[in-house]
């Protein structure tokens, strides 16, 4: 089961990482960069009501630490907390 987790909590990193990257490329309503949007908006929304890019200068911090909240819960997983 920590395995199947484990793997989940790597393909949102994927995910993530895709999404930054096709931000610069195309619009949200784009193909790809849709399919990518849908699934890390509502991952995103309650970091973006703690430190959205109002609060930093406009820059979106939420999918950085996005990438270390499912870094450390993999760490936790592979340590067996």
């Amino acid at each position: 089961m920590a395995i199947l987790i484990y793997n989940v909590l790597r393909g949102l990193q994927l995910i993530i990482f895709a999404d930054a990257i096709l931000s610069w490329l195309m619009t949200p309503e784009q193909f790809p960069r849709s399919f990518t949007t849908r699934i890390t908006d509502p991952l995103y929304a309650p970091i973006r009501a703690v430190i959205g890019p109002d609060k930093t200068g406009g820059i979106d911090i939420s999918p950085i630490a996005m990438l270390l909240l499912l870094n450390f819960m993999q760490n936790m997983l592979t340590r067996g907390l």
